[in-house]
């Protein structure tokens, strides 16, 4: 990926933190910011169930309700769920939908907070509102979902 490096010699454009994650063989990442908590998810089946991977169900974490969209099937290489990860993580979100309930998401593996230059954002290759960009991230091609049009 021939993108603008995001090493600490940069301009001084402007630096986000951004949180990255996996969904199989992809690097992924989202507004660190925009993140409350990771949790671990012991027992997901009637999550990978759920007739609609964006409206996957909702649980109840410390009390609050949380709508779960699982990311492996809406942007991983199938619908099936027999690949999916031992313990997989739950992204839970700052912001909630119209009843309430806390925005999440199911993801493979969360990794660390990174902080990038928004200028290394390169434009998505296809016409997508749930991708801001690409950019490398420690040599990996990472893709960067916008979580505020993912969530409608």
């Amino acid at each position: 990926m021939a993108s603008a490096s995001n090493d600490e010699t940069g301009t001084d454009d402007e630096r986000v933190t951004v949180l990255t994650f996996d969904l199989e063989e992809r690097r992924y990442c989202v507004r660190a910011e925009s993140v409350a908590s990771v949790l671990g998810v012991a027992d997901d089946e009637s999550l990978a169930d759920a007739a609609d991977p964006w409206n996957a169900g909702t649980i109840t974490v410390a009390g609050e309700r949380v709508r779960v969209v699982d990311l492996p099937r809406v942007f991983g290489s199938t619908f099936r769920t027999a690949t999916r990860v031992d313990e997989p993580k739950l992204l839970v979100f700052d912001a909630t939908d119209e009843t309430g309930r806390y925005y999440s998401w199911l993801v493979d593996h969360v990794d660390a907070t990174r902080t990038v230059r928004t200028t290394a954002l390169e434009p998505p290759h296809a016409n997508t509102t749930h991708v801001k960009g690409r950019l490398e991230i420690d040599g990996s091609n990472v893709i960067w979902l916008d979580e505020r049009t993912i969530h409608g």
